[in-house]
């Protein structure tokens, strides 16, 4: 008889066993090699989440590579770096405007000496002004979450991993978008 804790273990890992559409030749996604990559990886997507929070766009440089790409369904992709940082500035540098992003599943494949890939998902939430209320200060209930899915591709340079090109799909907006344009 096996003990519970072996037969969840090979439960959780029977789909990257049996292969996946992103890795159908159904062996293990990662090897022991391959976790500073992976970890490296889930660094990158934190900065660049907390670059945009906290409104430090220089921090860009160090999320993506000079001549890195950034495409969605929709608008001309971004180009280079001066153009993602002053896309992102322009669009977050509204101060009243405070923001939470979150990346939550993030899936590395097709890990190379250096380049790689990853799917993640993230949710990112807007938040209206500010309002008094009894001698404190709490967020009114206007807010906008938008749920994303990225599609990156990396390469490493001479001082760490930069994303190289990036594909970004809004799965949903919830909430009022008007709260997104400045006071």
């Amino acid at each position: 008889m096996f003990p519970i804790t072996t037969i969840l273990a090979s439960f959780l890992f029977l789909p990257c066993l049996l292969g996946s559409p992103i890795n159908p030749s159904g062996t293990s996604p990662l090897s022991t090699n391959d976790a500073v990559t992976v970890v490296a990886i889930q660094q990158l997507l934190s900065l660049f989440s907390i670059s945009l929070d906290l409104k430090t766009f220089s921090t860009l440089s160090s999320v993506f590579a000079p001549d890195a790409e950034i495409s969605d369904d929709g608008a001309e992709p971004l180009i280079g770096l001066p153009a993602i940082t002053d896309f992102y500035t322009k669009t977050f540098q509204n101060a009243s405007l405070k923001t939470e992003h979150t990346s939550d599943t993030v899936y590395a494949y097709d890990l190379k000496r250096n380049t790689a890939k990853s799917i993640s998902y993230a949710a990112v939430a807007y938040f209206g002004p500010a309002v008094l209320e009894r001698g404190g200060v709490l967020f009114s209930n206007s807010s906008v979450t938008f749920r994303e899915r990225f599609e990156n591709e990396y390469v490493k340079l001479k001082d760490g991993w930069r994303v190289k090109k990036q594909k970004l799909t809004i799965l949903s907006i919830e909430g009022p978008e008007s709260i997104l344009k400045p006071a």
